[in-house]
């Protein structure tokens, strides 16, 4: 069900949307990006929230902008009614309630990934156990991502959840919900997780019109079961008079932020063939942690679950130093897919473990291992 057609000329009552977008896309990439100023990663998350940053929040005085992290106790702002405005909008005004709302609401690119494996024939889950209703919203939403997939692509809505989620931590650090350590703990993944899946403001920008449309699509369908395609269009059109706002000024005068290449402790020229006697045929793919392939630290924990594409050659183990903090968890540029050979030339005391069937997990004891429960 493609509720808008997008073959068609842009007219009142045949709303073209990916027409629309393709259209202040190409007219900001007309523009050129100009000389910018290279962009330090804090400055860069802050340049993310873009959107969010632009709205008026009752109890700061002006826009948050990308310059400092606005704290009302410090810059002069209204902490209660910045509060308030959380509790409104969020349904919380405590850090627990706010992850919650954004695991919920901004969660956009979760949906995308779902469709992606319906698009390309490899289902992840069976829709057999949805009802008639829940069979309707997901069918409906699968097909209205798919009329905006040519211009998301494999990147996805990721800069919409991204910079929403953003814009609700910068509020909850200016009301003193949360404290500023605490928002660069949330900030600064989320920054690494956009500069890894994008290459260019207007590749975010493109990544964020998709996903608000969908957002709201998702919204108006579980709702009403329809979408008003006037108030579409004028969504449509707001959003885009704010990312030209961004790209013609703070996002045009700053480049791209890129992590500089990780420096691994081994080279390519010191692996050497270990992975003798393994089961797993070619499913030889690991996730591992930067704490033993860039910091050289041995293996302390590693687990086994089921792989996450079936049709991929993941394994399924996952495997750490053991002294990873949450933070460092939360942040997915910390953590690569490598083949298992190559982690067991960082520490072969794994080799024994591997041929162990999901669910399985393992901690280092001394100078051997103990089974735990998964």
């Amino acid at each position: 069900m493609n509720v808008f057609n997008h073959k068609r000329p842009l007219r009142r009552d045949n709303y073209d949307l990916a027409g629309a977008l393709l259209e202040f896309l190409d007219r900001m990439k007309a523009q050129g990006q100009g000389e910018a100023a290279p962009c330090e990663p804090d400055r860069f998350a802050l340049l993310l929230t873009g959107p969010a940053a632009l709205r008026k929040v009752p109890g700061i005085p002006g826009a948050m902008g990308a310059d400092t992290l606005f704290l009302c106790e410090r810059d002069g702002g209204d902490a209660a009614a910045v509060r308030e405005h959380c509790r409104k909008l969020y349904g919380a005004d405590d850090a627990a309630g706010l992850a919650a709302f954004a695991e919920k609401e901004y969660n956009t690119q979760n949906d995308y990934a779902q469709f992606r494996s319906f698009w390309k024939g490899r289902p992840c889950f069976d829709m057999s156990g949805l009802d008639e209703r829940g069979k309707f919203l997901f069918n409906a939403c699968k097909d209205f991502a798919e009329l905006l997939a040519p211009i998301a692509g494999r990147k996805g809505f990721l800069a919409f959840d991204c910079a929403e989620r953003l814009g609700m931590w910068r509020a909850a650090a200016a009301a003193g919900i949360i404290t500023e350590e605490e928002f660069w703990a949330k900030a600064r993944p989320l920054a690494s997780a956009a500069s890894d899946r994008y290459d260019s403001f207007l590749e975010y920008a493109a990544g964020y019109l998709c996903g608000a449309c969908y957002d709201m699509f998702r919204g108006q369908m579980a709702e009403e079961s329809k979408v008003d395609k006037d108030e579409m269009r004028r969504y449509v059109e707001l959003n885009c008079r704010v990312l030209e706002q961004l790209l013609t000024g703070p996002w045009r005068a700053f480049a791209w932020y890129k992590r500089p290449p990780k420096q691994y402790k081994l080279a390519p020229g010191q692996m050497r063939q270990l992975l003798t006697g393994y089961e797993g045929g070619d499913r030889v793919a690991c996730i591992a942690s930067d704490r033993i392939t860039v910091d050289g630290m041995p293996v302390g924990y590693l687990y086994r679950e089921a792989p996450l594409d079936p049709n991929a050659p993941d394994s399924g183990w996952r495997i750490f130093a053991g002294d990873e903090s949450p933070d460092y968890m939360a942040d997915a540029a910390h953590f690569e897919f490598y083949h298992l050979n190559t982690i067991c030339n960082y520490d072969a005391s794994i080799l024994e473990l591997l041929n162990t069937p999901a669910p399985a997990a393992f901690r280092r004891a001394g100078d051997g291992w103990q089974q735990e429960e998964r």
